[in-house]
């Protein structure tokens, strides 16, 4: 359990970017995230994985929609740059899963949990923290 542990994500107030529906979904990726992790580590039936990882993945796709259309609502300067960044983590996961899916391995498993953990906790501490600080205050970062 300890290795589960050492490679979870650790949710942190830090993470907090200020727009409440925003920071609950993130919470909720988190523990998704750290949901796969443990099923991976503990070798779960591949049926499991794989429903992990399609909710994984439809969260992003809705989270994304959702951040997006605060950015659109709020005239978000950077919204060309942060979409863009949005689809290429999606297209990224979505080749790391299936490339999984197809044939289970360790070193595709370690880049898919690499990915995810880098984009969670990366996305959230850069482009997320700078979008929120024009949605909640007004003004242009």
């Amino acid at each position: 359990m300890k290795a589960a542990a050492e490679r979870s994500i650790v949710w942190s107030d830090d993470f907090l970017i200020g727009i409440e529906e925003i920071d609950y979904e993130h919470r909720r990726l988190v523990d998704d995230i750290n949901k796969l992790h443990r099923e991976l580590l503990d070798h779960v039936d591949m049926e499991r994985i794989e429903n992990t990882l399609g909710r994984i993945h439809a969260r992003m796709q809705a989270h994304f929609a959702l951040e997006e259309h605060v950015m659109v609502s709020h005239g978000y300067p950077h919204y060309p740059e942060h979409k863009a960044e949005h689809e290429r983590l999606l297209d990224e996961y979505t080749e790391l899963m299936t490339k999984f899916e197809r044939g289970p391995n360790l070193v595709d498993q370690e880049a898919m949990e690499n990915m995810l953990r880098r984009w969670i906790v990366g996305h959230i501490l850069t482009s997320d923290k700078k979008m929120s600080l024009m949605v909640t205050s007004g003004r242009r970062p």
